[in-house]
């Protein structure tokens, strides 16, 4: 064999030898990925469902939920103003299904009531029209009548009842409630010198407590404030006091 072509056959040889070679590793490294692509998969699903799992027995995902929730705010009911209040105390009673003109009559015939002072004056007779009030400069319903008095007089019942309630007010004063089975009082402008007590019992003619004066009318003369409800409905007091005295 010549020289020559021994030489080229070692040349062929050695480059079989090579590509069979990277073939080798080639396919070592395609198996090595496939091997880590799949180890990867495995440990990551085992992850994911540990977690899984740990959530349900846990409650964990559900707490961090209910954490992020805002807090609900409770808001807390306004304090009712003393004027809402004394209108509150006004309307306790149910409003009447009759008319004005039958809870008259039926407080005419059913009710007599005594004059509340020793002294007999009307400043101010009751009108459901809007009237001037001189102290609050503004017009409006005067739902009572004002008896003229000097501060100190005594205030009487005007009939038997209960006394449901004693209380303060910015604009009528000091006030007392009697409540009857046919008609609810209010005297209001009244002292604090109070005669009686929340619940007791009263006659017609006996002492409530002394006179003041009406802080929403005391431009006026001084007097006291005395209104009345049959059935739920404000009526004229005069024409339930009788008319002898």
């Amino acid at each position: 064999m010549r020289y020559s072509e021994k030489k080229r056959r070692s040349r062929k040889e050695r480059a079989g030898f090579f590509t069979a070679l990277s073939i080798c590793v080639i396919a070592v490294g395609m198996a090595a990925y496939s091997t880590y692509t799949s180890l990867t998969g495995i440990f990551d699903k085992d992850e994911s469902e540990t977690l899984a799992v740990q959530n349900i027995v846990t409650g964990v995902t559900e707490a961090k939920t209910k954490a992020t929730e805002p807090a609900e705010t409770t808001k807390k009911p306004e304090k009712p103003t003393q004027a809402e209040t004394a209108e509150a105390e006004f309307k306790e009673e149910t409003e009447p299904k009759e008319t004005k003109d039958a809870v008259q009559t039926m407080a005419k015939a059913d009710t007599t009531l005594s004059y509340p002072l020793d002294k007999k004056k009307v400043i101010k007779e009751y009108s459901e029209e809007t009237v001037y009030n001189k102290t609050l400069n503004q017009w409006q319903a005067h739902t009572g009548v004002d008896l003229a008095c000097e501060k100190g007089d005594n205030v009487y019942s005007m009939g038997d009842g209960e006394v449901k309630r004693i209380y303060k007010d910015d604009l009528l004063g000091k006030t007392i409630v009697v409540k009857s089975d046919t008609y609810t009082a209010y005297y209001s402008g009244l002292s604090n010198n109070v005669k009686v007590e929340k619940g007791s019992t009263v006659k017609a003619g006996d002492t409530l407590a002394t006179a003041d004066t009406v802080p929403c009318e005391e431009l006026d003369e001084n007097h006291i404030h005395i209104a009345v409800r049959v059935g739920g409905q404000y009526t004229d007091p005069l024409t339930l006091i009788n008319n002898d005295e």
